[in-house]
């Protein structure tokens, strides 16, 4: 199964949230040095293009070095998702290299080659503009998007897109995931909790997903009355997604970045 395109990404406003909310957390976090430190170690870095070690394919992983890649989906699982849970926000590249217990320049060069992903693949990191802070990594962003994610034992993050969010679950081992978000029709709050591919609870029962052509027009709806509705007041446009084939799509999808994984 391939990751989603999530072509046409609106950042519009958003840019100044990520550029202003990220630099903010990361000076509290990690200091106006490392900012600068990181932006100059870019800089350096730029001479020699960043490679993606992976190709989109309808098996995504694919590779020509699976041994690469596998070093690849160990070090995005490990040192950016689950560190993005246990943090509440994106870690800082000195975070980064900390978690994966490698030198500073190692760690850029690896979130290099994670930007690269992200702009071809959409299996990486895209990054603020300007800046070495992660904005986005599907399936989570930095930014707020409505859509609140809680991993069982972890911190509230931002789920970039509905079935993104509702495969973080299985993107990291089956853990019980709590998604919430407001219905495009009417305003209500939902609540989904997952548990791998399985749906635990759902409030309301009928909440059911409309996919657009990326994130930003994939939106919930409390029923599937709501969402054929919308359909036809837009010429039919996106694919409606029970709740049911959400999550089984999600957990294919960003289920590929831990399978096979010790």
């Amino acid at each position: 199964m391939s990751l989603p395109k999530m072509t046409g990404l609106i950042f519009g406003a958003a840019l100044a949230c990520v550029i202003g909310a990220t630099n903010a957390w990361a000076a509290g976090s990690s200091g106006k040095s490392d900012v600068a430190s990181a932006t100059r170690s870019s800089k350096q870095r730029a001479a020699k293009p960043p490679q993606c070690p992976l190709r989109p394919g309808q098996d995504w992983p694919e590779a020509e070095d699976q041994k690469e890649a596998t070093r690849y989906r160990h070090a995005i699982l490990d040192g950016i998702f689950k560190q993005w849970i246990d943090l509440g926000r994106a870690p800082t590249p000195a975070e980064f290299a900390q978690r994966m217990k490698l030198t500073q320049p190692e760690a850029d060069r690896l979130l290099d080659a994670m930007q690269a992903c992200g702009e071809s693949t959409e299996a990486g990191i895209l990054r603020a503009p300007t800046s070495e802070l992660i904005a986005i990594a599907w399936p989570l962003a930095n930014i707020p998007t409505g859509i609140v994610v809680t991993v069982d034992g972890g911190k509230p993050v931002f789920g970039r897109c509905a079935i993104d969010a509702l495969g973080v679950s299985e993107m990291l081992g089956k853990k019980t995931t709590v998604v919430e978000a407001t219905a495009r029709d009417n305003g209500t709050p939902l609540r989904v909790v997952v548990s791998g591919q399985r749906i635990v609870s759902a409030e309301p029962a009928g909440i059911v997903i409309v996919k657009g052509r990326g994130c930003d027009t994939m939106s919930f709806f409390s029923s599937k009355e709501a969402g054929e509705k919308w359909q036809k007041e837009h010429d039919g446009e996106g694919t409606l997604f029970t709740l049911a084939n959400a999550v089984k799509n999600g957990a294919e999808i960003f289920g590929s970045y831990s399978e096979g994984l010790q």
